[in-house]
């Protein structure tokens, strides 16, 4: 219902093709072997309710583990897939086991993203390319909503070959 002015694409790195990026929360106590997401005391950060140690590795920069993902791994589709299901939405029900939110990752991953095997090394890579996209106003942000949070979000993922293009859109709140 508004004139868009102003639109921006970010391109997001799209290159991780193994789950095995995640078994560093496991090496590092965040979850137990048996799977169980490690607890702790209640706490708030931009709306988002925080009561155990993954919604810390993924938030909150003062955590213990915050570092086992690099600042290039936050940025990996993969990783943003993940962290935006572990965190849902204003009326989540949260898992105490990260079987599920890892489970859904997979599947929703292999769903948007196309693959492609190299003839020659025989190894498979990511053909699609995925971008984060924004629309303004004359009042400032319009898409995917008016009020920024980092749980808001609309993604573009291009198959080249197919010509396809997914979108993946949540807005946080009401």
């Amino acid at each position: 219902g508004s004139k868009v002015t102003k639109i921006e694409a970010t391109v997001v790195p799209c290159t991780e093709i193994s789950m095995s990026f995640f078994d560093r929360l496991y090496s590092e106590g965040v979850v137990r072997e048996t799977g169980d997401i490690v607890k702790c005391y209640d706490e708030y950060y931009n709306d988002i309710l925080i009561s155990d140690e993954l919604r810390k590795v993924l938030l909150l920069e003062d955590s213990d583990h915050y570092d086992i993902f690099s600042q290039s791994d936050r940025k990996e589709f993969l990783f943003c897939l993940f962290k935006h299901l572990c965190i849902g939405g204003t009326l989540c029900q949260f898992e105490d086991v990260v079987g599920p939110y890892l489970e859904t990752t997979k599947a929703l991953y292999k769903d948007l993203v196309s693959v492609q095997k190299n003839p020659e090394t025989k190894e498979i890579h990511i053909i699609s390319t995925v971008f984060r996209v924004s629309a303004y106003d004359d009042n400032g942000l319009c898409y995917p909503s008016s009020k920024s949070h980092e749980q808001t979000f609309a993604y573009l993922i291009v198959d080249p070959c197919k010509r396809h293009v997914r979108a993946l859109y949540h807005r946080f709140g009401g």
